[in-house]
C-alpha cells in the first residue's frame, strides 16, 4: 500500500490528465466540424470610437489670434460611424467681440461631424459676464452655433438676471450682440 501524499499526487496527475484530455477532444471536436456561426452568440457591436481623451481642453482661435471659444470636458470621444464627437461634463466659454465671456455647462455634449454646432443636454446653465449684468440661464437642452455665437432651444427655460427671474418655453439668444428673445409662455417677476 502507498503512502497517503502518493496516493493524493496519484490522483491530482490522474485528474489533470483527464480535465486536459477532456479539453484536447472538445477542442478537436469544434475544429473539425462540431461548431459552426450558428453555435455562437452575438450581441450588437459597440461603436466603434476614434479617439477618447480625458481631462481634455479644446481652443479655437479667432482670426485676432485670440481664444475664440475653449471646450473643456471630462472625456471627449470621436464616434467613428457618424464623424460626430461626445463630451462628458462640459464647459464651454465663448468670447464675444464686445460683450464679454459666455459661459456654458452641461452633463453631455455632442458636436455633429460639420463641426458648426454643438448640442447639451442635461442641467444645462449659460452665465453671462458679470461686469454685463450675469444673466443665468437654466434648461435641459440647447443648440449652440458656433460660427453665429446663437444659443437656442425649444425646450423651458428659467432665467435670473439680478433680483430679476424669468420663466419661458423656448430661447433665442445671439451672444455676440447680448439680445435674447423668448418663445412663448413667458411670465417673470421685477422687484425694483
Amino acid at each position: 500500500m502507498r503512502p497517503a501524499d502518493q496516493r493524493t499526487r496519484a490522483l491530482i496527475d490522474r485528474l489533470v490528465a483527464l480535465a486536459a484530455g477532456a479539453a484536447g477532444l472538445s477542442l478537436v471536436y469544434g475544429l473539425f466540424g462540431g461548431w459552426d456561426e450558428s453555435d455562437v452568440e452575438h450581441g450588437p457591436a459597440a461603436p466603434e470610437r476614434g479617439y477618447f481623451a480625458t481631462d481634455a481642453t479644446l481652443t479655437e482661435m479667432g482670426a485676432n489670434g485670440r481664444p475664440r471659444f475653449t471646450v473643456h470636458a471630462r472625456e471627449i470621444e470621436q464616434q467613428l460611424d457618424d464623424q460626430s464627437v461626445l463630451f462628458t461634463d462640459i464647459a464651454l466659454d465663448y468670447r464675444a467681440k464686445d460683450l464679454g465671456n459666455w459661459h456654458l455647462t452641461a452633463l453631455n455634449g455632442r458636436m455633429p461631424e460639420d463641426r458648426k454646432s454643438i448640442f447639451l443636454s442635461g442641467d444645462v446653465t449659460i452665465t453671462g459676464a458679470a461686469d454685463r449684468g450675469g444673466a443665468i440661464v437654466r434648461t435641459d437642452k440647447v443648440s449652440y452655433d458656433i460660427d453665429g455665437g446663437i444659443v437656442q432651444t425649444a425646450e423651458p427655460v428659467a432665467i435670473r438676471f439680478g433680483a430679476h427671474d424669468l420663466k419661458a418655453r423656448g430661447l433665442h439668444a445671439v451672444l455676440n450682440t447680448g439680445t435674447l428673445r423668448l418663445e412663448s409662455d413667458v411670465n417673470g417677476r421685477f422687484i425694483p
